[in-house]
């Protein structure tokens, strides 16, 4: 699994070179302090730019985080291809799990979640760009289950994948139940079960036999 804080470079001249150190610093704080201790100063020290550089960009705590989510976003874990929808499912809820499991990074989706929302909705919309990132780009594997013939034909890609994800991040941010093997399994069983449920008529023609 690739380090969270250390996603592909922009390139570009001082500006892009200012936004990546001035991102990856507040990253790297976030994880190692956490939202609370997040300071405009701590990153301007530790990016090596003016405080002033970073509020014409960035006016507030909140969209240092913002930004730094997205950073944190665009980091990809490669989407399992296993053979199976079941076992495509399992590797892609572990590798959330394995995730979620890190403290740094588990204080930082907390932060996501704890963020409030400026006049203009770009903290909302960062806040949902990096939840809808994890989600959206593993859609290929309902994709492909579909074309195998091991889902229905009009299966909601998103909607599947926020079914075995959703309860990961709930279980993580409310720390109330354990994230384990069993879990894991179980979420992904649920899952499908439910995918499978959703449309059992004749309308599927030849795309879903039915008997999976």
């Amino acid at each position: 699994m690739p380090d969270a804080t250390t996603p592909a470079r922009r390139t570009g001249g001082r500006s892009a070179r200012v936004q990546d150190a001035v991102e990856a610093a507040a990253l790297e704080l976030l994880l190692d302090v956490g939202y609370s201790g997040l300071t405009m100063r701590a990153v301007a020290q530790a990016a090596g730019v003016a405080e002033t550089t970073i509020y014409r960009r960035w006016p507030t705590v909140d969209h240092l985080t913002a930004a730094a989510l997205l950073r944190l976003a665009a980091v990809d874990n490669p989407i399992p291809d296993t053979g199976s929808i079941e076992g495509d499912l399992h590797a892609l809820l572990t590798q959330i799990v394995a995730l979620l499991n890190r403290p740094r990074v588990l204080r930082v989706v907390r932060s996501a979640a704890a963020l409030d929302d400026d006049s203009t909705g770009s903290i909302r919309a960062a806040r949902s760009a990096f939840f809808d990132h994890r989600f959206a780009t593993a859609t290929s594997i309902v994709e492909r289950a579909i074309g195998r013939h091991e889902l229905p034909a009009d299966t909601d890609a998103y909607q599947l994948i926020e079914a075995i994800s959703a309860p990961a991040y709930m279980r993580a941010l409310l720390g109330n139940r354990p994230i384990d093997d069993d879990f894991i399994a179980a979420t992904v069983a649920y899952a499908l079960a439910g995918a499978r449920a959703g449309t059992r008529d004749d309308t599927l023609g030849n795309s879903w036999d039915g008997s999976r």
